[in-house]
C-alpha cells in the first residue's frame, strides 16, 4: 500500500511538488509560531513567586523645588525631604483599607526599575539583581521566607543582612541557596561581607522571564538614597479592594502632600504589568503570532480544500476505473487521505532541516522577527522534537479535515460519469 502511493505520488511528481513547496512552506512558519508559544507557555505556568492580586502602587511625586533639592540641594534639605516621605509612609500605613505596606527601589514586580551588581563567590563573580526593601515587602507581594529568618525594623538597622533567592536552576551562584552564609560585593575587600539570614522563594520580573538569583537589602531610614527612589506598595484587604484607586485618592490627596511631596497617581500591579508587557515588546509579539497563527490556520484550510479539490476532479478517470475493478469507496477515499498525509510527511522532514538550521544561526533574531527570549540558553534537542510535533499533529489536523470532503465526494464518482466525461 505504502509502495502503491508513492508510486503515484512521484508520477503526479510536477503536480505534488508545487503541494510539497507549499506545505515546507507552511510547517516552517508554523514551527517557529509553535517554538514561540510553547515556551512562553512553559514559562507563564511556572510560579511566578509573587501575588499582585489587590496590590497598588501609591505614586508619590516630587515638585520642581523637591526635585532640585534630591540632586544638588543641601543635607539639611535633603534630610528634610527624608522624613516628610516616611511621615507620608506612616500615613498611608494607618489607612483601613490597607493590609500591608512596603517602600523599595527597583524592586515591586513589573516595574521598569533594575538594579543589578556582581558578586564574589568562590573567587568567582556571580551577577544578582538587586532589591531594597522593607521588612513589609514579602507580604505585600506574598513572597514567602523558605529558610532562616525575615527582615524586621530591629534586625535591618544594625549590621549587614541580606536574604536571597536562587535563579533558574535553583542556585546562588554555584551553590545551593541554603548553604550561602555571606556575600562578598567587594573582590577588593574580603572582609566586606553582608550575612545572609534568609532564602526567599525565588522569584520573576514577570511571567514570561526567566528566575534570577536575587538579593535582597534592608532599605535604611536614614539613607538620603531613599528619598529619591520611592516605591510604595500596598496590599488591600479583598473585603476593601472596591474602586480603591478612586476612594483612596479622594480620601487621603491632601494628607499626602506633604513639604515638596503630592500624590500623582494610584495604580494597581495589574495596571503596571498591562505597560510593561506593552514596552517590552510581549504584547505585540503576542498580537503578531496570533495574527500569523490564525491567517496561517485559514488560509492552509482553504489552500489544501482548493488545492486537494482540483487535483481530485483532475483524476476523476482514474476513479471511476478504479470503482469499476472492484475498489470500494472507503478505499478511495483512504488511498487520497493517505497520499496526503505522505506528501505532509516528506515536507516536513525537508521543513526540519531548514527550521533546526536557521534556530541554530539564530536567524530570526537577527531580521527582528519574533522570537522567545531564552537569553544565554540554547535551544535543546528536546524542543526541536517537540516542535516538530506539536506543528506536524496540528498541520496533520487540517489538512485530514481539508480533505476528507473532496476525497469522500470522489468516492462517490460513478464510474460510467467518469469514463464518459474522459
Amino acid at each position: 500500500m505504502i509502495k502503491q502511493i508513492f508510486k503515484i505520488i512521484w508520477i503526479e511528481r510536477k503536480t505534488n511538488a508545487w503541494i510539497l513547496l507549499e506545505l515546507i512552506l507552511v510547517f516552517c512558519i508554523l514551527w517557529f509560531c509553535t517554538d514561540y508559544l510553547f515556551f512562553t507557555a512553559k514559562r507563564y505556568f511556572q510560579p511566578q513567586g509573587f501575588d499582585i492580586e489587590h496590590t497598588y502602587n501609591i505614586n508619590i511625586s516630587a515638585k520642581d523645588e523637591g526635585r532640585e533639592i534630591l540632586s544638588s540641594g543641601s543635607d539639611e534639605d535633603k534630610n528634610k525631604m527624608l522624613e516628610d516621605i516616611w511621615t507620608i509612609y506612616d500615613r498611608i500605613k494607618q489607612y483601613p483599607a490597607i493590609e500591608y505596606v512596603s517602600y523599595s527601589s527597583a524592586a515591586y514586580p513589573y516595574s521598569g526599575s533594575w538594579s543589578s551588581s556582581n558578586i564574589m563567590q568562590d573567587s568567582v563573580e556571580v551577577n544578582v539583581q538587586i532589591k531594597r526593601i522593607t521588612p513589609e515587602f514579602f507580604k505585600v507581594f506574598k513572597i514567602n521566607i523558605i529558610s532562616g529568618i525575615p527582615f524586621t525594623w530591629e534586625n535591618s538597622i544594625s549590621g549587614r543582612p541580606v536574604i536571597i533567592s536562587a535563579d533558574k536552576n535553583d542556585l546562588f551562584g554555584k551553590r545551593n541557596p541554603e548553604n550561602v552564609k555571606f556575600i562578598n560585593r567587594d573582590k577588593d575587600n574580603k572582609e566586606n561581607n553582608d550575612n545572609v539570614i534568609g532564602v526567599a522563594n525565588k522569584s520573576k520580573r514577570s511571567e514570561f522571564e526567566e528566575y534570577n538569583a536575587i538579593t535582597y537589602y534592608p532599605l535604611k531610614k536614614d539613607n538620603q538614597f531613599t528619598a529619591r527612589h520611592r516605591e510604595i506598595c500596598v496590599r488591600v484587604k479583598p473585603e476593601a479592594d472596591k474602586n480603591f484607586s478612586e476612594q483612596f485618592t479622594k480620601d487621603m490627596r491632601n494628607q499626602l502632600e506633604l513639604g515638596h511631596y503630592y500624590l500623582s497617581s494610584v495604580t494597581s500591579i495589574d495596571k503596571d504589568r498591562e505597560s510593561y508587557m506593552g514596552w517590552t515588546g510581549y504584547s505585540d509579539n503576542f498580537k503578531s503570532i496570533y495574527s500569523i497563527s490564525s491567517f496561517l490556520i485559514i488560509n492552509i484550510f482553504l489552500g489544501i480544500v482548493g488545492t486537494f479539490w482540483f487535483r481530485i476532479q483532475s483524476r476523476r478517470c482514474e476513479i471511476g476505473l478504479r470503482i469499476a475493478m472492484g475498489s470500494t469507496k472507503g478505499g478511495v477515499k483512504r488511498m487520497f487521505i493517505s497520499e496526503t498525509f505522505s506528501l505532509l510527511f516528506l515536507a516536513s522532514l525537508v521543513a526540519t532541516i531548514i527550521c533546526v538550521n536557521i534556530s541554530i544561526g539564530d536567524i530570526l533574531k537577527d531580521i527582528n522577527l519574533p522570537v522567545p527570549d531564552r537569553g544565554e540558553e540554547k535551544v535543546e534537542i528536546i524542543q526541536h522534537f517537540i516542535n516538530y510535533g506539536i506543528t506536524f499533529i496540528f498541520l496533520a489536523a487540517i489538512t485530514f479535515i481539508a480533505v476528507w470532503y473532496p476525497a469522500s465526494k470522489a468516492a462517490k464518482t460513478q464510474p460510467a460519469e467518469a469514463l464518459k466525461d474522459e
